[in-house]
């Protein structure tokens, strides 16, 4: 069955990690989905990535961001479908759909947690941040509210396991859901185990979740996690167990020698293809 959703943003954000080929990435993937409702294809300026205030490309990531909002805002959209482009892509969309449907549930179906500041970041990349902005901390530019986006309680980690030592201090003080790369390939459903069955929920997933030496083509390869497979059926068991309204796909380096048909699996079992 295909997700149906208001609107698709295709957003070829790369400035926030620094990984040029995500640009191309954003291309790729809406060429492999067919839209649904409408489509906005998002240009992202090429200005100099300068950094301000310890995070690079500031400036760029701050006015797409803040020109997403608007769309967003105008629109209303009850659904989206973010294809990005780097981590940064879908803060604005999440923003808005926590707004819309109060207690969203989030995956963040990742390898890494986006849970650094300005002040933590050893690289300065705005897309280690992501996930601690909508959580209400980090440069206001990015924060964009004066109220957090989400609580701690409403996110859960999937696959997530290269922490740096603060994000790792901010997961156990915060006490944050995580489902570990070993229990999704031993049981798809362990993602959802903890959560109510029904309640609106966004799957924000970085392919670079998956092991690499199963899917190479991402910005960040990490090894150890889990194969494609383990993760197309988590996935699509996150989909089953509640109402999605939300989703992204990012991070994707399409001219990374690589087999598409499994990028294709993981977009089925988040039902964007037929």
């Amino acid at each position: 069955m295909v997700w149906q959703r208001d609107v698709d943003l295709v957003v070829p954000l790369w400035q926030g990690g620094g990984h040029i080929g995500v640009a191309a990435g954003a291309a790729a993937l809406a060429r492999m989905v067919a839209p649904s409702g409408g489509r906005l294809h998002i240009s992202v300026a090429d200005g100099t990535p300068t950094a301000h205030d310890g995070v690079q490309a500031l400036d760029t990531v701050a006015d797409t961001l803040q020109r997403l909002h608007d769309r967003l805002a105008r629109r209303d959209p009850a659904r989206v479908l973010t294809l990005g482009g780097d981590c940064a892509s879908d803060l604005a969309a999440m923003r808005h759909l926590a707004a819309r449907h109060p207690g969203l549930t989030v995956y963040w179906v990742d390898a890494h947690a986006d849970l650094n500041t300005p002040a933590t970041s050893p690289s300065g990349r705005a897309h280690g941040m992501g996930l601690r902005t909508l959580l209400g901390d980090g440069h206001p530019r990015l924060v964009g509210t004066p109220a957090p986006a989400l609580h701690p309680a409403q996110v859960t980690l999937v696959g997530t396991r290269d922490l740096d030592p603060a994000e790792r201090a901010y997961v156990t003080a915060h006490g944050i859901d995580r489902v570990a790369a070993g229990e999704i390939a031993a049981d798809p459903r362990a993602a959802t185990a903890r959560r109510h069955a029904g309640g609106p929920a966004y799957i924000h997933l970085d392919l670079d979740v998956c092991d690499p030496g199963d899917l190479p083509a991402v910005a960040c390869p990490t090894p150890g996690g889990p194969g494609t497979p383990a993760v197309a059926a988590a996935l699509a068991a996150i989909a089953a167990h509640h109402d999605l309204v939300g989703a992204a796909v990012c991070e994707y380096t399409p001219d990374t020698p690589h087999d598409a048909d499994r990028v294709r699996a993981l977009l089925a079992a988040l039902g964007l293809t037929g």
